[in-house]
């Protein structure tokens, strides 16, 4: 699935606010040598996740295809899937486990799902009409991932959505459509669904090198226009959060700050709010 123009727009918002946020990361606004993606998710997570098998949905996305690669360097059994594996082979790499399945399609889901123990969702849509529409991909895409996640025994499920989930007069409803009401009504969804999830809502998402700003989590109430995260970041934010026991069914939003920073996730992530 491609990734939704959300990420762009979003990318050009002006105003950068901290507000009260809580941050992970080194404990500098910037630093001169960037921290890896092992450093920063740290020796507990990847004890975690390495006895696990995670699969990536929607892993031939901008966003998809950074965590698949994350996961991958860390040494984390992963699987990626896709509707098309040929091309994600030929433009990612074939040194992935690749798997094809559509989740517009449940009865090819089964199959991407044998063995898995841990789902990180990057699908989402950048057509407002057809078939490939939000209401078919973002939310009908999400009932399905989690019903096929459900039946195979999955132990967390992973999202990526909004930090502007669920609003109605946002503009990018307009022109995407409706798209921030699916992501919500996906959530939604999940929630009810009876797995232990986690709903990340990046902000403005750009390509800037990761791991040398703080990774800073807070409730959605708290983000604001014109926040942004690297897609690097955002994919540390997300491993981190498949595997710790504190990050379990909590719904949040990321960006990069500056400032101190706190330098444990299972203590940032208790207390971020449950939804």
């Amino acid at each position: 699935m491609t990734t939704h123009s959300l990420q762009h727009a979003k990318g050009v918002l002006a105003g950068i606010t901290a507000g009260a946020l809580m941050a992970i990361a080194p404990a500098a606004s910037a630093l001169a040598e960037p921290l890896s993606p092992a450093t920063l998710v740290g020796a507990e997570a990847l004890g975690v996740l390495r006895a696990k098998t995670v699969l990536v949905a929607g892993a031939s996305g901008r966003n998809g295809r950074v965590v698949l690669r994350q996961l991958a360097q860390l040494g984390v059994p992963v699987r990626g899937m896709t509707r098309d594996a040929a091309a994600a082979r030929a433009e990612i790499g074939a040194q992935f486990e690749w798997v094809e399945a559509d989740v517009t399609k449940p009865e090819t889901l089964a199959s991407a799902f044998k063995g898995v123990d841990v789902v990180i969702s990057a699908v989402a849509t950048s057509m407002p009409v057809g078939g490939n529409r939000p209401e078919r991909v973002d939310y009908e895409g999400t009932v399905n991932l989690a019903r096929a996640a459900k039946a195979a025994g999955v132990t967390r499920f992973v999202i990526i959505t909004s930090s502007s989930s669920g609003q109605k007069k946002h503009f990018l409803n307009y022109f995407g459509g409706n798209v921030l009401i699916w992501k919500k009504r996906a959530e939604e969804a999940l929630m009810s669904s009876g797995l232990e999830y986690v709903i990340v809502g990046p902000a403005g998402i750009d390509d800037s090198p990761g791991g040398t700003r703080p990774i800073r989590m807070f409730p959605r109430d708290k983000y604001q226009r014109g926040m942004m995260i690297n897609r690097e970041d955002l994919a540390t934010t997300v491993i981190a959060a498949a595997a710790l026991p504190a990050a379990a069914n909590r719904t949040f939003s990321v960006a990069n700050g500056t400032g101190p920073a706190i330098e444990n996730w299972s203590r940032s992530f208790a207390g971020l709010p449950r939804e």
